[in-house]
């Protein structure tokens, strides 16, 4: 049995022990009987039956502990129990209606056509009714609106976290895709450069020019498609000068007056990788300086054979502890995304009182050496 069912058996078995309470007290408070048993069996049965009948028929219930109430009217407990698990439960509110009406028309015919009761006796009954059955379903249709209520803001609350977690992601990689438009434009046009070179080189054949002059116009061909699929990606508005580096955004932070400890070893990195770190290192100052105004920032960048790791981590502020900079924000949420399309890590949380972010990144490529040498070496412009 699973441990959520095993749960709810225990309070069904809890809840009928509540509700046989008063009708055992009554049953056998001294002086008893021995044919106070049978009445006594039937009730508990009844109210059992209706804890058992009450998750699946919650109405059927209520029905069975009014029935019983006119057999012991000590069952008359259980009415407000069952009708407020009945709106609790039930999904919709006419079939309730319809049962309480019913409850109220047969009670009536039978109390002041059959039996003949009072009418002051007929109104206590009817007030029991009203307040023993139909407000405590009142009360738990309001509790049951209330719950969906509160479920539907949950979900959306949730779809609109991951909708902007998308947006985050996606906006990523289209800067990603800039990135990869300004360099590979960059290098292709030096090929078409060279190309072009190749093809005024006075010592070539007419087949080697002609050569040289289709190539150009494929990499010019290359270039320009590259700048119509991913050149409509480009921010139009930009702070960021190409080729920016550790060393410079740190240079900035330290003329805004930051005071920043920069140990870098991130000479001849990788495009890919260098620049994973400079965004990392942007992002981490600036989180830095919104969060710990004052507080002194190290910047550790340690290079490996097989990766870089960035370490950006800022003490308390000087003005006493702040919060973080929230581990679900926009700009940590982009570094992620960054840094696990390069294959690495990124973790960040709080350390020491301040805050730290530190990233691995793969150097891919890293070894694969100068770009290689031949003809094109001897062309000039």
């Amino acid at each position: 049995m699973e441990p959520r069912e095993r749960q709810r058996r225990a309070g069904d078995l809890l809840l009928w022990a509540v509700l046989a309470a008063p009708v055992a007290y009554g049953r056998l408070t001294p002086p008893w009987h021995a044919d106070e048993l049978p009445p006594l069996a039937a009730a508990l049965a009844l109210l059992g039956t209706a804890v058992w009948i009450g998750r699946r028929w919650p109405l059927v219930a209520v029905l069975a502990v009014v029935a019983g109430s006119l057999v012991d009217g000590n069952v008359v407990f259980a009415i407000p129990v069952f009708g407020y698990l009945a709106g609790r439960r039930s999904d919709r509110a006419a079939p309730a209606a319809a049962v309480f009406a019913a409850i109220a028309v047969t009670g009536s015919v039978l109390n002041l056509g059959l039996l003949g009761t009072e009418p002051s006796t007929w109104f206590l009954l009817s007030s029991v009714l009203l307040f023993a059955g139909v407000f405590p379903w009142l009360l738990g249709r309001l509790r049951r609106q209330h719950r969906a209520l509160a479920d539907a803001g949950l979900r959306h609350t949730q779809a609109e976290r991951r909708a902007e977690v998308e947006r985050v992601r996606l906006r990523e990689r289209a800067r990603i895709a800039q990135d990869m438009h300004d360099s590979l434009g960059h290098d292709l046009s030096l090929i078409a450069l060279r190309a072009g070179a190749l093809e005024l080189a006075p010592d070539l054949s007419p087949a080697h020019r002609a050569a040289a002059g289709e190539l150009r116009a494929s990499v010019a061909a290359a270039t320009e498609r590259l700048h119509d699929v991913i050149g409509v990606l480009r921010e139009e508005h930009t702070l960021r000068p190409p080729g920016e580096t550790v060393t410079d955004v740190v240079d900035g932070a330290r003329g805004a007056g930051m005071t920043v400890d920069l140990r870098a070893d991130d000479a001849d990195l990788p495009p890919l990788a260098a620049h994973a770190a400079q965004r990392v290192v942007r992002e981490a100052l600036t989180n830095a300086a919104r969060y710990a105004p004052g507080a002194p920032v190290t910047v550790d960048v340690a290079r490996t054979a097989d990766a870089v790791t960035v370490a950006v981590v800022n003490a308390p502020p000087p003005a006493g502890p702040l919060p973080g900079p929230p581990s679900h924000g926009s700009g940590l949420l982009a570094l992620r995304e960054r840094v696990r399309l390069t294959g690495g890590t990124l973790d960040a949380g709080p350390r020491d009182g301040g805050w730290a972010v530190t990233a691995r990144v793969p150097l891919v490529g890293a070894d694969a050496g100068p770009p290689a040498t031949g003809l094109l070496d001897g062309a000039r412009l």
